[in-house]
């Protein structure tokens, strides 16, 4: 019998609530990257190179001091719409695999990953902002590169996230999947660059490097791409799992 037969009948969902935290993405990717970029000065949407000197980057945090801290607390907030975004993507096909979905609960742990990742990006380029040019420039540095690498090296959980969800979406059979099975090569897709992206710590200058190409830009975009396109396809999911429901009373 399909899993969704057996939906128990009552008001026990409530798709708006999961629209509103579909949403979330956008505004997610509206607050990163408004800090990413006007709010500081451009310094981290066009990334300086990981090959500049300490006093390069120790200029780039004093003449930016102000707009970075504002830019680290964005950030460091924005993780709470990854939050509600990843778990309203990762809730919906959840009775795909009936009583032991184990993708969900791998999507739910790699998505907490996820967050403390997004929250320590912040939390580094903040720390490097509170005492830049009182402390020593080779801790400013440090605490630079900490925070790009947290940006570009911490692909891991992503990509499980991404992996999973992918992986649900296919092993729904059912007439109206929840998402459709596009969208599961979009996770793999996708995740292949969040992989790709830890080539960042073997190259400080060139197309593979902190502000290269292929491990920055890309990355990012194909990122941020997979965000919006997700929170539309759960923002219409919950239709979909609200009429099963209708069905089923």
């Amino acid at each position: 019998m399909n899993q969704y037969n057996q939906m128990p009948a009552g008001g026990d969902f409530h798709p708006k609530i999961i629209k509103i935290c579909a949403l979330t993405g956008f505004l997610f990717s509206a607050m990163w990257l408004i800090a990413a970029a006007p709010i500081s000065g451009y310094v981290y949407i066009l990334p300086p190179s990981a090959a500049d000197s300490v006093a390069t980057t120790l200029s780039n945090y004093t003449e930016n001091l102000v707009p970075i801290r504002i830019a680290a607390t964005l950030m460091i907030f924005s993780a709470m719409f990854y939050t509600t975004w990843g778990m309203a993507v990762s809730l919906l096909p959840r009775r795909v695999e009936g009583d032991y979905p184990i993708l969900f609960y791998i999507q739910v742990i790699a998505l907490a990953t996820s967050v403390v990742v997004v929250l320590l990006i912040g939390y580094f380029w903040g720390v490097g902002a509170f005492r830049a040019g009182e402390t020593t420039p080779e801790i400013t540095q440090l605490l630079n590169d900490i925070g790009w690498l947290g940006v570009l090296f911490t692909g891991a959980p992503f990509a499980v996230q991404q992996v999973a969800l992918g992986t649900v979406t296919l092993l729904d059979k059912s007439d109206r999947p929840v998402y459709p099975r596009w969208s599961a090569y979009l996770n793999f897709f996708v995740a292949v660059f969040m992989i790709e992206a830890a080539l960042v710590l073997f190259f400080k200058t060139g197309p593979f490097s902190q502000n290269g190409f292929f491990v920055f830009y890309v990355p990012m975009f194909v990122f941020f791409t997979w965000i919006m396109a997700f929170s539309v396809l759960a923002y219409r999911g919950a239709d979909i799992i609200a009429e099963r429901y209708e069905r089923a009373l």
